[in-house]
């Protein structure tokens, strides 16, 4: 009998075995498998991640910086320096002149100190790319240096034949350096051998022993200071008109007699007079460049004007026209109240849309008016208040 009989066959399997096909798969053909890993993605990703926080931290860095600076209590802040300065204890009574001087010094050092330091000379994208800070600087700037003349010219005279003082000679010429000079000298350290200038000014004011030596508000000086800040609003009121996106049409044209066969030669003068004003009105690109620069201007104006208003409290109760300053006073702090919108809207004057541009020229024409009628009043000609 075959024992073997019942069992089954089977045949050799000479197949290679599935351990041997990992093996060999495990032995890469190509470097560049391992940049197709999950692990090559991985470190890929890290870089990208790395960019990523940087630009979070850089913006949100940025737009503290943008911050416009709020509006301060002017007696407050003058007392404190006071003190600070060894010049009065917090209750005793300022010397003439010491409240404008003292806050003049304060809006320069302000320009220096606030979140992220003077920015128009700055190279760094966290100050270039929004370049609202850096408008409202240049606005502020240039009023500092109007102050900064007014107290040259104007009222540090104690007559109108003396000289004036080397010390606020020093300081215009230091803040009229140019603003945007980052090395050799910079902007920053120009601007602060200003502010020691102003300081050395301000000691005179304290230690002198004659009132109104240093600081002289006579009617004519006064006058003379307000000439300064009209101009200047002046200026805000013409570049915010062009920053409004309308024109102001000339109906000369319209109302002359035209002599017989000229008809043409007019309709062309009208239109080219058209053209001008259309080339006039500024670029939807710079328009917000125009807001803020006039904002920076405005928020010098109004804190040193409520400093004047303390300063000439007796001449403007005198000649009755302490109402009129207040006025002023009020237009500026409602063109200086903190924007709710993060972008300068220009819509129509009657659209559905907010056209910021108009209502802070709409401030400052009513501010301009308000100072040429202060100036009548002073001189003796204004409305009795």
């Amino acid at each position: 009998m075959n024992n073997f009989a019942d069992d089954e066959f089977k045949p050799i399997d000479e197949t290679p075995k599935p351990e041997a096909k990992e093996k060999k798969a495990k032995i890469p053909a190509d470097p560049e498998v391992n940049d197709a890993s999950p692990d090559g993605r991985k470190s890929f990703r890290t870089p990208l991640r790395v960019l990523g926080g940087l630009f979070v931290v850089g913006t949100a860095v940025s737009l503290y910086w943008a911050r416009i600076p709020q509006t301060f209590d002017v007696n407050e802040t003058v007392r404190e320096m006071g003190v600070a300065y060894g010049h009065r204890e917090l209750d005793e009574p300022l010397p003439l002149g010491y409240r404008t001087v003292a806050t003049t010094i304060h809006l320069a050092q302000q320009l220096l100190e606030k979140p992220g330091g003077y920015q128009s000379n700055d190279w760094s994208p966290m100050t270039r790319i929004p370049d609202n800070m850096r408008n409202w600087e240049k606005g502020a700037v240039v009023q500092l240096r109007v102050m900064v003349q007014g107290l040259r010219f104007e009222l540090s005279r104690s007559g109108p034949n003396s000289g004036e003082l080397p010390e606020l000679n020093d300081a215009d010429a230091r803040f009229n350096y140019n603003p945007r000079r980052w090395i050799l000298q910079s902007t920053e350290s120009q601007f602060k051998q200003g502010v020691e200038f102003l300081e050395q000014y301000l000691e005179r004011i304290n230690t002198s022993t004659t009132q109104g030596k240093f600081f002289t508000i006579r009617q004519d000086q006064v006058i003379n200071f307000l000439e300064r800040q009209k101009m200047m609003l002046g200026t805000y009121a013409t570049n915010l008109q062009k920053n409004i996106g309308t024109l102001t049409y000339d109906t000369g044209v319209l109302t002359e007699n035209i002599p017989e066969g000229m008809e043409e030669i007019a309709s062309d003068e009208a239109a080219e007079k058209t053209q001008e004003d259309q080339d006039e009105v500024t670029s939807i690109f710079e328009r917000d460049d125009v807001f803020y620069q006039a904002r920076g201007g405005l928020y010098v104006m109004y804190h040193t004007m409520l400093a004047m208003r303390k300063d000439c409290e007796k001449l403007l109760n005198d000649s009755q026209s302490m109402g009129i300053m207040n006025r002023i006073i009020n237009e500026l702090e409602s063109a200086c109240k903190p924007m709710e919108s993060p972008i300068v809207l220009n819509g129509k004057e009657f659209g559905a849309v907010q056209n910021h541009s108009l209502v802070l020229a709409g401030h400052v024409a009513k501010a301009h008016l308000a100072v040429q009628e202060l100036q009548k009043q002073i001189a003796g000609g204004g409305s009795q208040n």
